[in-house]
Order: C-alpha cells, then sequence, then structure tokens
C-alpha cells in the first residue's frame, strides 16, 4: 500500500500538519500566531459550536489491569486529549500536541504546525485528531496501574471488543493496536466499516463515532505489530503524541500517529529521513498479504520474467531474504518498501 509519508514508520521526518480536533459544526479561535513556537501541551485553539449540542455524558474513569506506566507521565491531572469526537463544548481549549511552528490558520480556526517527528502510519483507524501520553500496555505486568487522564495506549499485539469498551470507560483518548477483527471492530463502531471508509462527508461519519481514536497498523486480522514499530513505540513512551484515526478510500487519508523528537535528539546532526518506494535489490520491505504476512524482510534479487505461483498466477516477483534468513519468491503486488 502507500502510505501518505511513503513508508509505515518514520523514524524522522518535518511534517506540517493542522491541529484540529474534528467535530461536525465545529469553529475555533486560535490562541496563537503564525511564527510562534509551540509546546506540545500548550493550548493552541478556543474551541466554539455553531449550533447548540447536548453535554457529554462524564463517564468514571476505571483503572485497566496490566497497564505500565512510564515515569513521570501521569503529570497530575493534566487531560491531554479532546472529550470525544467531536463532541466538544464551548470553551474547549485543545494542547499543540506537537513541539515546533506555528505556520499558518485555517479557516475554521484551525492551527498547522510544522515539527520535526517520528511518524507511524496505519493501514486502518477511526476517529478523530487526539493528543496524548503514549503508554505501554504490558500484557504480563503483575501490578495494575491507573492510566493517566487523556492517555494513548500502545497495544503490540491484537484488539477485541471487551479491551475498546474497558478503554472507553478508563478515559483513554486513543490505542495504537496491531490487529482487530472485523466484527468485533464493527461492533465497537456500530457502523458498517465499507460505509464508513467510502463516506463522501468525513467530518459527519466521525461525529457518530464513539469517542475513542483507534490506529491499527496491521488492519483487520490477528497480525503482531512488527518488532520495528514495537520499539520506537517503547523508545517514546512518555511523551506527548499526535494521533488521528480518520481513514477514507475516497480521500487517500490513512490514520497516523507524530511523535515530535526531543530536543537532544533534533540537535544532533539531525537530518529527514527520504523515504522511497521504488522497490529495488536491498531495499527493507514487509509482506502485506499470504502465507507470509507480515514478514520484514531485504529484496534479493528481482525476477526480470513472471513466476508462476501455485494459485496458478502469473506475476513479477522478488525473493525475499527473510530476518530469519529463509528466502521465499513474493509477488511484488505484496510487498511495501519500509527502508
Amino acid at each position: 500500500m502507500t502510505y501518505l509519508l511513503g513508508w509505515s514508520v518514520i523514524p524522522q521526518i518535518v511534517v506540517r500538519r493542522e491541529r484540529w480536533p474534528g467535530g461536525y459544526k465545529t469553529r475555533g479561535t486560535p490562541l496563537v500566531y503564525p511564527g510562534q513556537e509551540v509546546q506540545s501541551d500548550q493550548p493552541v485553539i478556543r474551541l466554539y459550536k455553531t449550533e447548540k449540542v447536548e453535554a457529554l455524558d462524564t463517564t468514571p474513569r476505571l483503572v485497566l489491569p496490566s497497564v505500565s506506566m512510564p515515569a513521570g507521565a501521569g503529570g497530575g491531572n493534566r487531560d491531554y486529549g479532546y472529550a470525544g469526537n467531536g463532541n466538544g463544548l464551548a470553551g474547549d481549549t485543545v494542547p499543540a500536541g506537537l513541539v515546533g511552528r506555528v505556520v499558518d490558520i485555517t479557516g475554521r480556526g484551525g492551527v498547522v504546525i510544522e515539527s520535526r517527528v517520528a511518524a507511524v502510519e496505519g493501514t486502518l483507524g477511526a476517529g478523530n485528531q487526539v493528543a496524548g501520553v503514549l503508554t505501554m500496555w504490558r500484557s504480563h505486568a503483575v501490578a495494575t496501574a491507573v492510566i493517566p487522564p487523556g492517555a494513548i495506549l500502545v497495544v503490540p499485539g491484537p484488539l477485541n471488543f471487551t479491551m475498546l469498551r474497558q478503554a472507553l470507560s478508563s478515559g483513554i483518548v486513543g490505542i495504537v493496536a496491531s490487529s482487530i477483527s472485523l466484527r468485533d471492530l464493527e461492533g465497537f463502531l456500530q457502523t458498517d466499516l465499507i460505509s464508513l471508509l467510502n463516506s463522501e462527508d468525513m467530518e459527519l461519519a466521525q461525529a457518530h463515532l464513539p469517542p475513542l481514536t483507534l490506529l491499527f497498523t496491521e488492519g483487520l486480522g490477528t497480525i503482531a505489530m512488527p518488532a520495528r514499530t514495537v520499539n520506537l513505540l517503547s523508545r517514546y513512551q512518555g511523551s506527548v503524541a499526535l494521533l488521528a484515526g480518520a481513514t477514507s478510500v475516497r480521500q487517500g487519508l490513512f490514520p497516523e500517529l507524530l511523535i515530535s523528537l526531543p530536543l537532544k535528539e533534533v540537535q544532533r546532526d539531525w537530518q529527514p529521513v527520504q523515504p522511497e518506494t521504488a522497490l529495488e535489490v536491498d531495499a527493507s520491505v514487509r509482506i502485506c498479504s499470504g502465507e507470509h504476512e507480515g514478514a520484514i524482510g531485504e529484496i534479493e534479487y528481482l525476477f526480470s520474467h513472471e513466476q508462476v505461483f501455485a494459485s496458478g498466477i502469473h506475476a513479477r516477483a522478488a525473493r525475499i531474504r527473510l530476518e530469519d534468513g529463509s528466502r521465499v519468491v513474493v509477488p511484488l503486488t505484496l510487498l511495501e518498501r519500509i527502508g
């Protein structure tokens, strides 16, 4: 598949993103100006509704088991998230979610911020843009920990309906996970996934979803998150990140997680990565479907002629050297470049 930034995981890149929490018939008043430097927890927009809406249900926060809370990430009662997918109350302020420079103000009052980030792009997601503290979920943890208000929970494995309902009650604003079954996802969202992905009005479609933003790195199924993705997210746990879940086939829109790089990393001979998407010898790739779905390796050889596969299909292909040293021949259409 083709990601907006080129690769599913990029360790360092410059992006410009509009900080806008979504919300049908919502507008904002910017609290910053172009050229201003902002911090991730700094309020940058004050929201107001263009028509009357009902107040949110203040569901009590619960405690989820087996959650590892990074030192210093709790930060008292600071809430980095936006309360709900489009159901905010007049007077709500929206934090930047990114460290960087304001470059523009949009017509609806959104703030465009330029930032140096690490980026994770998903294959499937849902929900409006939220900011929160990255918090890793540890299935082997013995002690329970209170999830900080407005956290973005990282689950390296598949999600299910029960976990989603628990997360919704806990005050979490977003989840980054590997995969989920179609039945569980549609049951939680209470909508047909195909209709959602093909919606002509994304703002309106998002307004009817539960107030929990989701990003799945692998999409539908029960596939685990690649080690390289888990390692990057673990490296930045405790950092404030910006998560957008909206996915649209019509608009070519994919979910993404952006993490502003710490100052010490930016100052140390920092060079942005320029993603290449061409499939060539020695390129790092991921197999997107089939028997070896999710496997990562390097292109060892590109066949000049079509190969015949067990299914009877004739297709251009490459020989891939997988991480365990084994070799497989895979159609080029099932490969995505990741490095």
